[in-house]
């Protein structure tokens, strides 16, 4: 018997430790792939003036130079701040990991609650009234939400700051204004997959054999919205580091969103295709722990 279980569990191990593996050399050659779109995109955006600055030349030959030394740490020198292009990524990845992360649980916990509270009431008032909050903040714009979060919570109410990191508190808006669309989108996410667990033979199964109704819903019924919940996850952090190009530079807040403003804007095509680069790279990692994730959540993965 524990024979048995120990060759099961060797099995499952293997075939984890095998779809890591595939997901990983998957990653790479993705990455390879971008590091040569943004090594030329970042020199069509440069234009001519980018014969001033230094760098490698547009050639296919300088593109494998700039891989060599990026593959050792090396992304060049910035022609904008006299400094690596590496150390001044180093100064501003935190800030914009910060606001990623936390618009990214902020929307997750406030969506997938609202979302099981539509599934549980449908077509009640309150369904309706989330409906229509999660359509709401998913069409608001991430500048507009900007400029109303700061009227109300800076400028009338005086709670918040609007500008800069002078403590703590000046997370808080930049993080809620990131994950406000998100929200409306896990919320439909969460209601819509929470919906198809309860329509399920096993929910009816549990309710006839008199189990108690939180019980089946917040336990056997929740499982089953985790993995199109993580799917949803995979996809919206992307758009979350995207998007905190625009709430950056909104709430002055020194991150590489900005930074990658700044780039373009000085056309310094090192530090742009550098930046742009190692969110890349962050978006990869994100997205394979995310499938591990399914693997663990979802035994139908594991099978297969």
């Amino acid at each position: 018997m524990l024979w048995a279980v120990a060759l099961g569990l060797w099995k499952e191990g293997h075939a984890m430790l095998k779809y890591f593996v595939k997901r990983v050399l998957q990653g790479l050659v993705t990455l390879l792939v971008l590091s040569f779109v943004i090594y030329f995109a970042a020199r069509l955006i440069a234009g001519s003036q980018s014969i001033r600055m230094r760098g490698y030349g547009q050639t296919t030959q300088g593109y494998f130079s700039f891989l060599a030394n990026a593959l050792r740490g090396d992304l060049g020198m910035s022609a904008t701040f006299p400094r690596p292009v590496m150390s001044e990524i180093q100064g501003r990845y935190g800030y914009t990991m910060i606001l990623a992360v936390g618009g990214t649980t902020v929307s997750v916990v406030l969506g997938v609650l609202l979302g099981i509270v539509a599934a549980v009431r449908r077509d009640s008032r309150l369904d309706k009234v989330i409906m229509v909050m999660s359509l709401t903040t998913v069409s608001i714009p991430l500048f507009f939400s900007a400029l109303i979060l700061m009227l109300v919570f800076c400028l009338y109410l005086g709670w918040l700051p609007s500008l800069g990191l002078e403590s703590w508190q000046g997370f808080i808006l930049p993080i809620v204004t990131l994950g406000l669309p998100a929200i409306g989108f896990f919320t439909r996410t969460a209601r819509s997959a929470m919906l198809d667990a309860l329509g399920e033979d096993y929910i009816r199964t549990s309710r006839a054999r008199g189990l108690p109704e939180k019980l089946i819903i917040y336990s056997h019924a929740f499982r089953n919205t985790l993995v199109p919940v993580l799917t949803a996850v995979g996809v919206r952090f992307g758009e979350l580091l995207a998007g905190t190009v625009l709430v950056e530079n909104a709430f002055s807040i020194p991150g590489l969103g900005r930074l990658i403003v700044s780039a373009v804007v000085q056309r310094d095509y090192n530090l742009l295709q550098g930046a742009v680069l190692v969110l890349a790279g962050t978006f990869l990692v994100i997205n394979i722990v995310i499938d591990l994730l399914y693997a663990l959540v979802d035994p139908k993965m594991r099978l297969s």
